[in-house]
């Protein structure tokens, strides 16, 4: 009885042993009919929203980059992928961007050139070419790709926005007679309306990962005894190159500091 209890248990210890479940670390991910290695793969649980989205036909393929993955997409979607790519090349005298992801069976090559583009099949603008290269597997050779893409602006912008703080000075109510001024972010059409302080105004965002700029702004033309605090807000936005957003406050940036503090509305 004692021998049986102890072959019985040497038993469960074997199986124990042998049916423990395998590392994470070796598992594998099918990808484009190969394989690669999961590390080589963006998890999809940490894939940040999608700034950049370019495609093109001939054949129809497409390309979405967040902060820290780009993913390829084309008709057959076994083929699809999502790579950690390294970090981009800006060319010096060019609003040119290159990117490249590879792993042990892809190699994706592209670049985002700034210029209006035409899909050739739709009457959507876009306002960068992209040209691709790829290569998979065994593949001698890279096939090159072209097609056209645009930035998403950033959602956090959306909304309302009420100026706070003007070429680093608080904003005094008092100065503006009818209401403080702001600006109100439409993400969706790269536009944006406002008061300025006496005038309505508007205009359009041009947005690049990292980059904000209001362009085309225009105001209305009535005279107010505050001008010169809405002449300074203005400026104050076709000055901006870049922001920042941190508890609700957005700030508006250039190589020179910090142009004006705004305050989300509730």
């Amino acid at each position: 009885m004692k021998k049986k209890s102890i072959i019985t248990l040497a038993a469960l210890c074997f199986l124990f042993i042998n049916c423990k479940p395998k590392s994470a670390d070796k598992e594998v991910s099918g990808v484009d009919s190969l394989s690669v290695t999961k590390d080589s793969i963006a998890p999809a649980e940490n894939v940040s929203e999608v700034f950049f989205k370019a495609s093109g036909t001939e054949p129809f393929w497409g390309i979405e980059i967040t902060n820290d993955s780009v993913r390829f997409t084309s008709p057959e979607t076994e083929k699809n992928f999502t790579l950690a790519y390294g970090k981009p090349n800006r060319a010096m005298d060019a609003n040119v961007i290159s990117y490249e992801a590879k792993s042990d069976s892809i190699h994706l090559k592209f670049t985002i050139q700034q210029g209006k583009c035409s899909d050739g099949m739709s009457d959507n603008e876009y306002n960068y070419n992209v040209r691709a290269s790829l290569k998979r597997g065994k593949d001698k050779d890279f096939k090159e790709l072209k097609g056209c893409g645009n930035y998403s602006v950033d959602k956090q912008l959306q909304g309302n926005w009420i100026l706070e703080e003007l070429e680093g000075k608080k904003v005094n109510p008092k100065d503006f007679e009818k209401k403080l001024p702001g600006i109100e972010i439409n993400t969706e059409e790269s536009k944006f309306t406002g008061f300025a302080g006496c005038n309505g105004m508007g205009g359009k965002l041009f947005y690049e990962k990292e980059v904000l700029r209001f362009t085309d702004i225009f105001t209305t033309e009535m005279m107010c005894p505050n001008y010169d605090k809405e002449k300074l807000f203005v400026k104050a936005l076709e000055s901006t190159t870049t922001y920042q957003i941190k508890k609700d406050k957005l700030y508006l940036l250039n190589p020179d500091g910090t142009k004006a503090i705004l305050q989300k509305a509730n």
